[in-house]
């Protein structure tokens, strides 16, 4: 326990200095990055806004661009449902019905729409250790926005904090729906409301919307599901693609995510030994078979979303042209692409010396990927890809870095962690570019778009792991449990802080790094 302590303790100065860094790197003021200053601005009723009205006229178009029933096609019509709801459960608040089921395979789906019950307030007060820098005491403290209620959270920096729920969709914004619970219901991703939606007898049904760090989203079954909840999934988590249920291993944060569509696009990993760079080895030491297996799956998946990163980069080199960008922001791109090829072909060196076997990517389908052209489409897929994904990806690959005990593994994550960084930059400096080439209308559209991608980052539980946490950072990996844990402190700590003090306006701060 104390071990844990330690651990705890020693990751929360890491974000804390890491993120008062970064900000400082991009030229912004760190703002909510002081302890006073961050009661006030990531905690103070504003860290749910996406779960409200400010969501509403901001259309998630990376979500949705034509792609919310793909799923819906013809083909599936008349199909037999691979994964029925078997010995259903409706799943009730407070004896009221909310038109979700819940299922014996691990899954919920939503028969009907039903207005959500609301608890709130409620009468008990919320304990927090430290009163004085707490949020709130009681649910009648939190009225910045409706359905507002106190509660315990935090990681590092626990306390009681405003929340702000749903109790239907129309408190949520395009591409969600409300999901009914306690004491009041939630907003989430969704390419469906319910199964009316969705052709035949397939259903409207929960998936993890980013496998080990959490976050539930609906969307159609498909005859060609691959699984309809976890429990169907021999590892990982049973997730979505853009075009049908499946298994996906635990990993959310090292790499640029490709994204197509709102939904992560990934090569196969095949016997190709071009990826991979003959000058990093792994160090021979003899390890259990099992967790040698689990090393290899997990550099592998590694070096298909730095193989995925690549496509990222390419494409926001085009964006940016069509955006008429400045070149110091087309020349930081063009060698982020040369960046992530680097990676790609480490983490695959890395997956083929302990699998003993060439292992590199495949063909990456691209298909849709240019889609999305419009300025908020391109500033929404930078936010969740490179704002997000990469600020987490850096941190992460510190932590594991810091850890491992091969120093073969280590310079090549803390290679990743300083290029991660600097991509990360890149894609706050984008933001803020466009957004001092823009009008109030784009603050607050990107503004709701920032306050969408959290929440659908935000964990929401969390995947098991074979092995300890200190067995895996000795080896460079992230356990599901540790990132779960990174993640959340990072959407407070620096995510959030960094997107207000971008949003606000500001003078003097330079394009270029």
């Amino acid at each position: 326990m104390r071990k844990e302590h330690e651990m705890s303790t020693r990751r929360h100065v890491s974000v804390h200095i890491w993120g008062s860094a970064f900000m400082a790197a991009l030229g912004l003021a760190p703002i909510a990055c002081s302890d006073a200053e961050y009661d006030d601005a990531a905690n103070n009723g504003a860290n749910n806004g996406a779960n409200n009205g400010a969501n509403n006229g901001a259309s998630n178009n990376t979500t949705n661009n034509g792609a919310n029933n793909a799923t819906n096609n013809g083909a599936n019509n008349g199909a037999t449902n691979p994964f029925p709801c078997d010995n259903p459960t409706p799943v009730t608040v407070d004896g009221a019905p909310t038109g979700f089921v819940r299922c014996e395979g691990g899954f919920v789906h939503r028969a009907t729409v039903e207005a959500c019950a609301s608890l709130i307030p409620r009468g008990q007060a919320c304990d927090s250790p430290d009163p004085a820098s707490a949020g709130c005491t009681t649910d009648a403290d939190c009225t910045e926005r409706p359905n507002g209620y106190c509660d315990y959270a935090g990681f590092d920096a626990p306390g009681c904090y405003c929340h702000y729920g749903c109790t239907d969709d129309a408190d949520c914004g395009d591409g969600q729906l409300c999901m009914c619970g306690d004491p009041v219901g939630q907003c989430v991703t969704a390419r469906c409301t319910n199964d009316a939606d969705c052709p035949g007898d397939l259903l409207c049904t929960t998936y993890v919307a980013d496998p080990g760090c959490g976050g539930t989203a609906f969307a159609c079954q498909t005859a060609t599901d691959e699984c309809g909840g976890t429990p169907d999934c021999a590892s990982g988590e049973c997730s979505h693609d853009g075009t049908k249920h499946l298994c996906q291993e635990a990993a959310c944060a090292i790499g640029r995510p490709f994204l197509v569509h709102g939904a992560e696009v990934l090569a196969e990993a095949v016997a190709c030994p071009d990826w991979a760079d003959p000058a990093i080895q792994p160090a021979a030491v003899d390890l259990d078979a099992a967790l040698r297996a689990h090393l290899v799956d997990h550099w592998t998946r590694v070096g298909l979303m730095e193989h995925a990163s690549v496509a990222a980069f390419a494409r926001f080199a085009l964006q940016l042209l069509s955006l008429g960008a400045p070149p110091e922001l087309i020349e930081r791109t063009n060698a982020a692409m040369v960046d992530e090829t680097r990676h790609a072909r480490a983490c695959f060196a890395l997956a083929s010396g302990l699998a003993d076997r060439p292992i590199g990517p495949g063909a990456l389908a691209i298909d849709g990927a240019l889609e999305a052209s419009s300025p908020l489409d391109i500033l929404a897929t930078l936010i969740r890809e490179g704002c997000i994904g990469e600020t987490v990806a850096a941190l992460e690959a510190a932590e594991a870095a810091h850890h491992a005990v091969d120093p073969v593994v280590a310079e090549v994550l803390a290679g990743i962690a300083e290029d991660e960084r600097r991509h990360a930059e890149l894609a706050w400096r984008t933001v803020q570019w466009a957004l001092d080439a823009g009008d109030e209308a784009l603050r607050d559209a990107v503004r709701a778009e920032f306050e969408l991608a959290m929440l659908e980052r935000e964990p929401r539980g969390q995947a098991e792991d074979a092995f300890s946490t200190e067995v895996l950072l000795a080896h460079g990996v992230v356990s599901a449990s540790l990132r779960a844990d990174l993640h959340r402190d990072m959407l407070d700590r620096v995510i959030r802080p960094c997107m207000e003090a971008v949003l606000r306006p500001l003078e003097g701060v330079a394009v270029a790094a």
